[in-house]
C-alpha cells in the first residue's frame, strides 16, 4: 500500500487504466451480435488476473464483465429512449447508444445519466437528414455516422422525431417534482378569463401519429420474442400529456380540441385561448367544447397540469405539495 497521502504505486495506476480502458472499448458488432474482442485485452492485465481449478480463463472472466457492462448501458438507455429504441429497433439503437457513449463515456454512479446529452444529439442528426432531404441529392456528410445509422434503420424521420418527443416529455416527467394540486380561491376564479395559466415544469404535449404511448420507459426495455409487433400508424393524430403527479408519473390521452385549448393557454390568456380555439371550430366541435370544458377544467386542476395563474405571487403550498414522491 501507498504511505497516506502518497500516490498510488505504478502497478497499480498501470492495472487501472488498463482495466479502464477495457471497459471503455466499444463491444464489436461485427459478427451480426455485439462481442467482446478478446484478442485487444492487454496481455499485462489478463496476466494480472488469476483464474481458479477449472473455471473461465482470465480473459474470458474479463470478457464477462467487458460484455455486462455495455449491456447495462444499453439498458439504461433503451429503457430512457423505449420509444426511439422500438422506432429504430434495438439493433441499431444500441449502435446509437454506442456512438453516444464513444463520445460521452459515462462519469456517474447512476447508469441513467449515461443518457445525458443523446437526445440533442439525435436531434442534431435528423436535423441534417431533414435538410439533406430539402435539398436533393445533397446528401448527410460522409461519416456521419449517426446519420447514417438512422437511414439504415429505414425507420420513417417523423416516427423517429415523434418517439424521441414523446420520451423526452415522459423523462421530463420522470425527473420533474410533483407541485401539489391547485385549487383556485374565488378571486383566483375571477380573475381567470384574463390570466395565464402557469403549467407544472413536468407538464408536456406530444402529439402520436404511431402507437407509441405504450412503450413507456416505466415498463422497463421493450423485448419481443420472436419477431416484433409492427408499429400502427393511427388514422387520426392523438395527444397525450405526460405529467408528474403524487403517485408518479402519468401519461394521460386528451381530446384533440382540449389539446388545442392546453397550447394555446401557454401563450394567451384563458379566455382568449378559448375564443382561439372556438373560432377555429366547426358548430359541432364549438358544441363539443362548450359541453367538455368544464370537465377539462377538473381534469387539468385534478392532474396538478396549471399551478396557478402566471405573474400572481404564490400563495400557500398546494396541496399535496409538502410529499416527498419517489421516483415512478
Amino acid at each position: 500500500m501507498s504511505p497516506r497521502g502518497g500516490d498510488p504505486p505504478r502497478w497499480l495506476r498501470e492495472l487501472q487504466r488498463d482495466f479502464t480502458a477495457v471497459l471503455r472499448a466499444p463491444l464489436d458488432p461485427g459478427a451480426g451480435r455485439f462481442r467482446e474482442r478478446q484478442e485487444r485485452y492487454p496481455a499485462r492485465l489478463v496476466a494480472q488476473l488469476k483464474g481458479g481449478p477449472g473455471g473461465p480463463a482470465p480473459a474470458e472472466r474479463l470478457a464477462v464483465y467487458h460484455r455486462q457492462y455495455w449491456m447495462r448501458l444499453f439498458t439504461a438507455l433503451q429503457t430512457s429512449f423505449p420509444r426511439v429504441a422500438r422506432a429504430v429497433s434495438h439493433w441499431h439503437f444500441n449502435h446509437l447508444a454506442a456512438l453516444h457513449l464513444a463520445e460521452r463515456p459515462p462519469r456517474h454512479a447512476d447508469l441513467d445519466e449515461a443518457a445525458r446529452g443523446f437526445a440533442e444529439r439525435l436531434h442534431r442528426a435528423l436535423q441534417r437528414l431533414d435538410e439533406a432531404a430539402r435539398r436533393p441529392p445533397e446528401r448527410p456528410p460522409h461519416g456521419d455516422a449517426w446519420c447514417r445509422r438512422i437511414e439504415l434503420s429505414r425507420a420513417p424521420l417523423a416516427l423517429v422525431r415523434q418517439a424521441l418527443r414523446m420520451d423526452e416529455a415522459e423523462r421530463r416527467a420522470y425527473e420533474s417534482p410533483f407541485e401539489g394540486l391547485w385549487r383556485p380561491a374565488h378571486d383566483e376564479l375571477a380573475r381567470l378569463a384574463g390570466s395565464r395559466l402557469r403549467f407544472a415544469v413536468s407538464c408536456s404535449l406530444a402529439e402520436e401519429d404511431w402507437d407509441l404511448a405504450r412503450f413507456s420507459r416505466l415498463a422497463g426495455a421493450d423485448r419481443d420474442e420472436g419477431a416484433p409487433e409492427p408499429i400502427r400508424r393511427h388514422p387520426s393524430t392523438r395527444t397525450w400529456v405526460f405529467a408528474r403527479s403524487a403517485a408518479g408519473t402519468t401519461t394521460t390521452s386528451v381530446d384533440p380540441l382540449f389539446a388545442r385549448l392546453l397550447e394555446r393557454c401557454r401563450e394567451l390568456p384563458f379566455g382568449q385561448a378559448l375564443a382561439a380555439v372556438e373560432q377555429g371550430c366547426t358548430a359541432a366541435e364549438a358544441a363539443q367544447l362548450r359541453a367538455n370544458l368544464q370537465g377539462w377544467i377538473a381534469l387539468a386542476l385534478a392532474s396538478g397540469w396549471w399551478t396557478g395563474l402566471a405573474g400572481a405571487e404564490p400563495g400557500a403550498q398546494a396541496e399535496g405539495s409538502s410529499d416527498a414522491p419517489g421516483r415512478a
